[in-house]
């Protein structure tokens, strides 16, 4: 499937690769990484523009995130309950839901950088929540930037070897999301700190 896919890129383009990164994002199992260190590769290449490949890979994986967020928001209980019996991707949703329930916001940030596979059902998760749409879309933005540019980029950049950096691809999304999890933590000290000194004041 995954060579199918890849012999169509260079011959239907963005259409192809906007296609199946908005697919993916929806949750059906794709393979939207491999396409987009492809497309990179391709703009190297000058069969594409640089800029166009980033700006449609990262319109359909947010396209597909909203789409997945909407749909959760529709969703009835009982539809929940049917993925979590089914015996394919029955661990999968529990999996997601588990580590929603744990994490929240940062969920959204984590599903969209180094646990990739799970991003979909987060996405429904959120709708179901009714977790603000700002919210999930403020989160979700900055995450599908990063799994962009990372994946883009790398196929930009190392156009000769793509099927060697798959793992790298991983590793960077892994140094960006602990860079952004440190400065998160970082705000919320400083944030604690402030309203501890307000209160010491008040005291006073």
């Amino acid at each position: 499937m995954t060579d199918y896919l890849l012999a169509l890129v260079p011959d239907y383009g963005l259409y192809i690769v906007t296609g199946i990164v908005f697919i993916a994002a929806m949750g059906i199992p794709l393979p939207a990484s491999v396409i987009a260190l492809t497309s990179g590769g391709l703009a190297a290449t000058g069969d594409f523009a640089l800029s166009e490949v980033l700006l449609a890979t990262l319109a359909a994986y947010v396209v597909g995130d909203q789409c997945a967020y909407t749909l959760g928001r529709l969703a009835k209980p009982q539809w929940l309950a049917r993925f979590r019996a089914s015996r394919r991707i029955g661990p999968l949703v529990q999996r997601s839901e588990t580590f929603y329930e744990k994490n929240g916001l940062l969920a959204i940030l984590l599903s969209r950088t180094v646990l990739s596979s799970i991003g979909p059902y987060i996405a429904y998760f959120c709708g179901i929540k009714r977790m603000k749409r700002v919210h999930f879309t403020a989160m979700a933005l900055v995450g599908s930037m990063i799994w962009t540019t990372t994946y883009v980029m790398l196929g930009y950049t190392f156009a000769g070897n793509l099927p060697q950096i798959s793992t790298l691809a991983i590793s960077f999304m892994v140094t960006g999301a602990a860079l952004l999890l440190t400065l998160g933590f970082a705000a919320k000290l400083i944030l604690a700190w402030r309203r501890f000194e307000a209160d010491e004041m008040e005291v006073r």
